[in-house]
C-alpha cells in the first residue's frame, strides 16, 4: 500500500510508533526500522525548524513549523508496516480538534477497521 504523507504526518506517525507496545525483539526492530524510513533527515528538520525543547521538569517536546515547504512523500509499505501504523492510530488515546490537519488525511489513507459485534471501534 502508497501512503501520501507530508512532514506533519510523518513526525507524528513516528511518535504514534514511539508509544506503540512490542512484543520481542524482531517486532520491536521492524517498527524501529519503520520510524526511520518516515522520520526526517537533518536536512528537512533543519528546513522546517526541527528542535526538541526541554522542560524545567526534565520532559522533552519536539517542536518544528508546522507550515514548511516540504513536500508531501510517497511511501510504498508493506502490509506489515501498514498493520504496525493501524495500531498505533487505533491506540491513540486521544485525538484533539488541532490535529485534525494531519490525523484525518492519515487515517483516510488506512484501511478501514474491521467491525467487531458491530463497533468498529473495536470495543465489546
Amino acid at each position: 500500500m502508497t501512503l501520501s504523507l507530508d512532514l506533519n504526518q510523518r513526525l507524528n506517525l513516528v511518535a504514534l510508533l514511539d508509544g506503540l507496545e512490542n512484543v520481542g525483539r524482531r517486532e520491536a526492530w521492524a517498527v524501529c526500522a519503520l520510524q526511520e524510513k518516515l522520520d526526517l533527515d537533518d536536512q528537512e528538520r533543519q528546513a522546517v525548524g526541527w528542535q526538541k525543547i526541554k522542560a524545567d521538569d526534565g520532559r522533552e517536546f519536539v517542536v518544528w513549523n508546522r507550515i514548511g515547504n516540504l513536500e508531501s512523500r510517497e511511501y510504498d509499505l508493506a502490509d506489515e508496516d501498514i498493520r504496525r501504523i493501524c495500531n498505533a492510530v487505533d491506540r491513540y488515546p486521544v485525538v484533539l480538534g488541532r490535529d485534525r490537519h494531519w490525523w484525518s488525511p492519515l487515517t483516510a489513507q488506512l484501511p478501514k477497521p474491521a467491525e467487531r459485534n458491530g463497533d468498529s471501534h473495536g470495543n465489546r
